[in-house]
């Protein structure tokens, strides 16, 4: 994980917003994130050892929430080229896959946001 890009956050600072385009992969060293909807209420939040940022993977990948800091983070940021790569390096079906449940992911997001 060390060859990934440590981004550090304060508190309640905007990682993405609803709609961004979806370039990075996030993985939480230290801190929690809040996903929130378009109204920034808090729907889910993600700390230590967890991820964030999965559209990253889908080709023209737009986010579906807003992320945000809940205290002080600290992330290894992945660029979405780097994480496909990564991916494909182990089988190219761990890309169809994660595409397809990634998707699934986005419908549920949106309903949630509705």
């Amino acid at each position: 994980m060390s060859e990934f890009e440590s981004q550090t956050y304060a508190d309640g600072e905007t990682i993405f917003s609803i709609g961004d385009l979806a370039e990075h992969l996030y993985f939480i060293e230290n801190g929690k994130v809040d996903l929130v909807n378009a109204q920034s209420k808090v729907f889910a939040s993600a700390s230590a050892g967890q991820s964030f940022g999965e559209a990253a993977i889908l080709q023209g990948g737009v986010r579906s929430a807003g992320a945000r800091a809940n205290g002080d983070v600290n992330c290894r940021r992945i660029a979405a080229a780097d994480a496909a790569e990564l991916l494909l390096s182990h089988s190219p079906l761990l890309i169809v896959i994660l595409e397809a449940l990634l998707l699934q992911q986005s419908m549920h997001n949106t309903l949630r946001n509705s």
